[in-house]
């Protein structure tokens, strides 16, 4: 009998045990680095315990994000295209778009936050063109954002109450 193999963050079928440990007793299995690392990150909002149930996840938990993020471009839209792929191959994105050097991007914050978003971006090569007003926001999302998931993170029994 062959077990599958599920990723416990994104829910995708894991083909090999490159990415693998085990967890409290468990031998979970990844589809990623970015997946992995996520996990380490918060383990509780992926797996739940007898004690307090269910995690987030395993109840179906989805926070979608609309962020709009203004970059340095060249002006290449090949360079454009391959950023637009290289972002929607990570997991939880859900949409991209750019429109006059404004990246909107949709993305689900249990799988991605805009921290790894911008990650991403500047690790491509690309400037985040911020005044002083759009770091103070940004800060405050990250913060924001942040909350959210260590909230979320908190397994709860499976009527709702912690």
């Amino acid at each position: 009998m062959t077990l599958s193999k599920l990723c416990p963050v994104c829910e995708m079928l894991v083909s090999d045990n490159a990415f693998s440990i085990k967890f409290r007793g468990l031998d979970l299995w990844f589809c990623s680095q970015q997946c992995l690392d996520r996990f380490n990150q918060r383990p509780s909002l992926y797996i739940g315990d007898p004690k307090h149930g269910k995690a987030a996840k395993q109840h179906g938990t989805k926070v979608q994000k609309h962020r709009r993020i203004r970059l340095e471009l060249p002006d290449n839209d090949e360079f454009k295209t391959k950023l637009l792929e290289g972002l929607n191959s990570l997991m939880g994105i859900t949409q991209t778009r750019i429109n006059q050097n404004v990246l909107e991007i949709e993305y689900d914050l249990v799988q991605v936050s805009l921290e790894d978003v911008e990650q991403f971006i500047l690790a491509s090569g690309v400037n985040i063109e911020q005044s002083w007003l759009d770091k103070v926001h940004d800060a405050l999302v990250h913060f924001s954002e942040e909350g959210q998931l260590d909230n979320l993170g908190h397994p709860y029994k499976d009527n709702g109450c912690h």
